[in-house]
Formats: structure tokens, sequence, C-alpha cells
């Protein structure tokens, strides 16, 4: 029952019954969110959570507590996996939890002072049912029974330890960052799998989205776990699963993707675009930085790579990013590429202020929440005198796409005021806006607009894919492109729009 992909777990930690947080391991004084914790659990399904950890603290901080465990299977009930931990002294536990329906048991203090206990579990239940706790002080020392005892061990040492008797998952808790809501110890975090080998679920300190990024596509990195920043508003759970399930659909949607890169309208696109984009590069440049933000595996940059400008690609998808490569080998331009895996809106934790000459943004916003955040963190990477090439799905183009590539009049009707889409290939839903509004957006935040084209003004809406496959009628589509993608009205109904817009 391997999760294979990152996951999301809201918490649930019980005291007293009810839901509560500690702060960087004060256990004296707990915050109470929540008095009815089934209620609770139910919310975060609601929301869309398959997992949640639920976390007795009762039986943690007491050996003898016998409360929470009917709650523990009232929670259990419900439709969704659960990940628990908290009191897990003996095998006879670990069999009550598993008869209870909880998919994952967390061993702490027991993988500590009993470790043929661990090696038990995992051999009656397997290595994706058993996963080892460690909650770790700033030290990398692991602390047991409730934080209120030293293990006498650092958090690699134990890591390795149960690595060798079969786990392959740890929760790794950074006890100086639980509750604070002050980022996680990823960097701990990321050593710790680096070191051990085991696939690491963090929990300690997330406070923002930001925060959650950052955990995003990290070597041994397969989840987070959130808390209090759930509980007070900081992170919205829908949101955050909306982010984290949007990169695996990214990462699925590769082969599909590909296959739709080869096809005729696509090869025409890039062509234009790269046509668009010479016209603001002077023929004789030096190298140049170029950005490429959300580049997927790099078709767009490819073009100016092969230029001897500088690439810098960031996707979410390490498989775009190896697709990217390969692409730059075949192309001859490896060393003048690099690819960062990250999230987005973590591109400025990495690179400087006024340090590309030219960013692309190449259909990225219309995957994304908030395009205003996004820019007003990518803009500022722009030097002086730069520029941004935009590239996003045209509103305008909606209802022409239903009427004449699906002849439906109806579905037309309904799109004429539509902003909202569903992408077939990556299977998720995207936003469609119009050049105006993007205009207005990049002018209010200072830049100049240097042109306005349209990609595939007629393209899209005449003819049949296999007359677009002849090679005679491409080049006549081609021409006519290349003619229509700077004149009005033409560019105003294109199926993709691409804006220049300068930094002053």
């Amino acid at each position: 029952m391997n999760l294979n992909k990152f996951t999301i777990f809201p918490a649930i930690h019980l005291r007293n019954g009810e839901v509560v947080r500690f702060t960087q391991g004060d256990t004296e004084h707990p915050l109470v969110f929540n008095t009815d914790p089934v209620a609770c659990a139910q919310q975060w399904i609601d929301q869309g959570a398959n997992w949640l950890q639920v976390v007795n603290l009762d039986a943690a901080f007491d050996e003898e507590a016998s409360h929470n465990w009917e709650l523990i299977e009232q929670i259990t009930a419900l439709d969704v996996n659960i990940q628990f931990g908290g009191g897990i002294r003996g095998i006879e536990d670990v069999d009550w939890a598993m008869k209870s329906g909880i998919k994952r048991v967390i061993i702490g203090t027991s993988s500590v002072e009993n470790p043929g206990m661990m090696a038990q579990a995992i051999a009656s239940y397997g290595s994706d049912a058993i996963v080892l706790g460690i909650d770790a002080d700033a030290r990398g020392e692991v602390k047991i029974h409730g934080w209120r005892a030293a293990g006498s061990v650092q958090a690699t040492t134990l890591a390795i330890q149960m690595r060798q008797l079969g786990v392959t998952t740890a929760v790794h808790t950074s006890i100086h960052r639980d509750g604070s809501m002050t980022g996680v110890d990823l960097d701990a975090s990321i050593d710790l799998a680096a070191m051990s080998g085991l696939r690491i679920i963090v929990g300690g300190g997330i406070g923002s989205m930001n925060d959650l990024r950052e955990c995003f596509d990290n070597d041994g990195i397969d989840g987070v776990i959130i808390g209090k920043a759930l509980y007070t508003g900081n992170v919205d759970l829908n949101q955050a699963l909306l982010v984290s399930n949007r990169k695996e659909s990214f990462e699925a949607g590769l082969s599909k993707w590909k296959e739709e890169q080869s096809m005729p309208w696509n090869r025409l696109g890039y062509e234009l675009v790269e046509h668009n984009l010479k016209r603001h590069i002077p023929v004789n440049s030096p190298p140049l930085r170029i950005l490429d933000a959300g580049g997927g595996n790099g078709y767009d940059s490819l073009a100016l790579a092969r230029m001897n400008h500088q690439i810098d690609i960031v996707d979410v998808s390490r498989q775009m990013l190896d697709d990217a490569r390969a692409n730059a080998a075949l192309a001859g331009v490896t060393d003048r590429l690099d690819t960062h895996a990250m999230d987005i809106f973590s591109i400025d934790k990495v690179f400087s202020a006024n340090e590309f000459d030219i960013l692309l943004c190449h259909n990225v916003i219309q995957f994304v929440d908030e395009v205003r955040p996004l820019l007003e963190m990518l803009l500022p990477l722009i030097k002086p005198g730069g520029f941004i090439s935009l590239i996003t799905t045209n509103q305008y183009s909606l209802p022409y796409q239903a009427a004449f590539l699906e002849q439906d009049l109806d579905k037309a009707f309904t799109l004429l005021d539509a902003t909202d889409q569903h992408n077939a290939i990556f299977e998720v839903n995207e936003h469609e806006y119009r050049a105006d509004e993007m205009i207005d957006c990049l002018t209010v935040m200072g830049l100049c607009l240097e042109k306005h084209y349209g990609i595939r003004c007629l393209y899209n809406y005449w003819g049949t894919n296999e007359l677009k496959e002849d090679s005679a009628v491409y080049g006549k589509l081609k021409k006519l492109e290349m003619e229509l993608t700077d004149r009005e009205p033409y560019k105003q109904t294109a199926r993709q729009f691409q804006l220049i817009a300068r930094k002053p």
C-alpha cells in the first residue's frame, strides 16, 4: 500500500477527547482547536483529504492511559485512510490498530527501546503498514515518551538501524518547529532521507502555502503533516491538495503531452513563438540569461538555447525536466540549459532580483490559482530593460473551438462567458484569460507592453487534421499565420495570445 505520491496529512492530535496542538514541545499548554474530533475529521475529508494523521497524545504521555480508543475507532470508521501513532508500546497495540481498520501505524518510543517489536510488526503487516516515528530536537537527538525523555540516539542513527529491520518510511517531526508555523526544518529531513535511504514524511512547522511548496520535489520527501496552520486558516486544505494533485497530474500527463507536442498545430505554435521572440532579440545579441518559468520539457526555450543563450528551466515535475534534458542533448545544447525541480512559487528563493534578461512564462498562468502573486514574485527577477514573454490560452477562442472543431453550437453558446475549461491532457481545470485583462495587469505592475501576438489565429478553426498533415498545406498555413500573428482583429480570437512586456 505504497502512497506513490506526495501526500498531505491533516493532523488530528487527541487529548482528553479534544483536538489540540502544542507549540515547540510545550506539552503543558495545549491549544484546543476542536471539541468534536469526529466532526473535525469529517471536515478534512469533505475538503478532499485521503489520509489523516491521528495521534493519541493521552497514550503517548501516559503509558497507562486507556481512553480515546473508542473515539479513534469512530474516526477510523470514516471514509479515509488513517496513519496512527501515540502509545504503541507492544505488538498487541499494533494488532488492535490493524483490526480497527487503521492503515499505517507509527512506532516511535518502542523503536528505540524495543527494536525487536518493530521487526515483528513489519513481519506481520509489511513495511508499507509500519512507519518509524522520529521526534527530534534541533540537534537531531531523538526524544521519546511524549518528548519528555532523551532517546540517547541521533535521528540518523535510529533511521539507519530501522532501515536494516525493513522500515521504508519515517515521520520526521522537528520538535523545535512543531506548532510554530515558522516553516519546517526541511534540510534536516532531506539529510535524514539521504543518509538513511528512508522515505520521509515531514512534520512540524508548516505555516503557509509557501512552506508546503518547499517540500515538493525533494529527494526522499514523500509527504507533509499539517496541523495548526489548517486550524488557524493559514493554509487552506482544499487549495493545498489542489496544488499537490496538480503536480501529479502534470507528471501523469507527460506521455499525452509529448504526443500532443508532435501534432502539426503545436509544431506550428512553437515556430510562431520562436518567430515572435526573435523580433525582440537582436540578431547580434550576446548570450542572454533566460528563465523559463514552468517550462516543462523545454520546447519553447530550446530554440533560444540554439541561439547561444543560457537557459534556466524551472518546473515542478522532475519527469518533465528529465525530458527537457533529453531534448537538450538531442539539440546539442546541454551546456546551455540548466533545470531546477521546484514549485514555481519558490523561484525567488533560488534566483536574485535583476538576474535575467528574458522571462518566459508560457502556458503557466492558466494553471495557477492567482496570477497577480505569481507575477509579483517573477517580475523582479527581470533586469531593467529586459522583457517577459507571457503566453496563455485565449478566453475568446472557446466558442470558436466548440463551434468549428466540435460542431457544437449549443456548447459554443454556453462558452461565451466561460472562464474555466477542463484540460484533458493533464486532467486538471485551467482558467482562461483575455489579452486585454493581462495587458492591464502587466501595465499596472509597471511594465510597458511592446507587442500583443495571436498564436494560431485561424489554424485551429480551419480544415481537418488530415489536411493539416499535408506538408504543402502546412506551409501555406504557416505563411498565413506568420502574417496574422500581429494583425487586428485576427489576433483577438487566436487560440492563444502572446504578450511581450518590457521592464523600464
